[in-house]
Parts: C-alpha cells; sequence; structure tokens
C-alpha cells in the first residue's frame, strides 16, 4: 500500500496575501489545519487573515517575493517561527513549490 504524504500541520507560505484570492486561500489551509505565513507587499494587506488565529497557527510579513534579498529574510523568519517551511503556494496561479533548505539558502 502507498503512503501519502499528509499535509496537516505543514507550513504553508501564501504569496499574494494582500489580494482577496491570497487572503481566501490563506484562510482555507488554516481551516485544513495548516501553520500559515501570509504574505504582502504591505503589512496592513496581509494582517485581515491574523484575526481570529493564535501566533502558533499564522503570521504575517510584508515582502517582495520578487526580490531574492527579501525573499531570503522572509525564509529565515518563518524558519526561526515555524522550524521549516513545507510549501509556497501564490495564489495568482493557484501553483505550489516545495521548498528545501540548502546550507546556502533555499532552492525551489
Amino acid at each position: 500500500m502507498q503512503q501519502r504524504h499528509s499535509f496537516t500541520s505543514s507550513v504553508v507560505i501564501v504569496s499574494d496575501g494582500g489580494t482577496d484570492a491570497g487572503r481566501r486561500l490563506a484562510r482555507r489551509k488554516l481551516a485544513d489545519g495548516h501553520r500559515v505565513v501570509v504574505v504582502a507587499r504591505h503589512a496592513c494587506d496581509a494582517v485581515e487573515v491574523l484575526h481570529g488565529h493564535s501566533a502558533d497557527q499564522v503570521m504575517a510579513i510584508a515582502a517582495d517575493v520578487s526580490d531574492a534579498r527579501q525573499w531570503s529574510r522572509l525564509v529565515d523568519r518563518v524558519t526561526e517561527r515555524f522550524g521549516r517551511v513545507d510549501a509556497v503556494v501564490t495564489a495568482q496561479e493557484s501553483r505550489a513549490w516545495y521548498v528545501r533548505r540548502t546550507k546556502r539558502g533555499c532552492a525551489a
């Protein structure tokens, strides 16, 4: 019998968290039991997802994910808070990237 990977309690970064689609996606991931990091260019755009959830479940970060330096700092903050990153999902294209930590940073 093939065992399937469980994403329950996975740490998921949701980019485009400042958009309606991003906020919906983040809420859906939270409802599914994931720990979620909502990323938007401006913190105020991502903060509303935090309401009603504990700091153990969700955090918001203001960052431009297209900037390598900001991305690296974002992953460091998430790893410091939650211990790992399991997936990165963008609301714009509904695609997921699975991130692995390397000595030099992250690779998708």
